[in-house]
């Protein structure tokens, strides 16, 4: 009988720690994890790898490519998040050509996450930033091989479409798309030649990308 009695008091407190918890929340955000003044910090990635080849030369082009993307914010208003973001992303080709390219982006960012459902929901992402970029390009099928390396800083736009799914209010696996576009001002340099010049450069390229994000009323510190 006092394990019973015991049980039932427990479980009365316990139901009326949820109604007192339930009540701090505003009814219209019960629905979204993504409330206003929550932070959300994330980490997303990129990879890929791919293979040309020719039948007339019977030659093979290997391209592989991986991104991490670094990101945090405070949701200003429900459902819209406001924050800076960090990408570094690396290319590389290897065949008679061989090619290294390497950006760094950093910038604010904004979301808009489209549903209140609480498990999770589609957003866009827009974002516009620094971006430094470098590119090492060897020829190594002429006589003299040459190598070519540029370098430059310019401006760059991304723009971001995924679906978020959430799990206990607190996490968050996010898949989708970033399309990305870098306008450079570069100097180039060709070795052993010392033939130096400079022009504009423009870079576009569209990632899959995967990641989860941490949910937390309150900043980690």
């Amino acid at each position: 009988m006092r394990i019973l009695y015991l049980f039932f008091v427990l479980f009365s407190f316990g139901i009326l720690f949820l109604r007192a918890q339930s009540n701090s929340i505003p009814s219209d955000s019960i629905a979204t994890p993504f409330r206003e003044g929550r932070w959300l910090t994330g980490l997303a990635g990129t990879i890929s790898s791919n293979t040309n080849k020719t039948k007339s030369s019977d030659k093979k082009t290997i391209t592989n490519e991986f991104g991490l993307n670094f990101s945090t914010g405070k949701f200003i208003k429900e459902r819209w998040l406001l924050g800076g973001r960090l990408n570094l992303n690396r290319a590389s080709s290897s065949n008679n050509v061989d090619r290294t390219t390497e950006s760094l982006y950093v910038g604010p960012f904004s979301s808009y996450y489209l549903s209140k459902n609480n498990r999770g929901s589609l957003f866009t992402t827009l974002s516009m930033g620094y971006v430094r970029y470098r590119e090492e390009t060897s020829f190594n099928d002429l006589a003299s091989p040459i190598t070519e390396i540029a370098e430059g800083g310019g401006f760059g736009t991304l723009f971001g479409l995924g679906y978020s799914y959430v799990i206990n209010d607190q996490i968050a696996f996010d898949i989708g798309f970033d399309l990305n576009i870098f306008l450079v001002d570069i100097s180039q340099e060709q070795r052993p030649s010392g033939t130096t010049a400079s022009e504009n450069l423009t870079v576009s390229n569209t990632a899959f990308t995967f990641g989860f994000n941490v949910i937390l009323d309150d900043f980690f510190f």
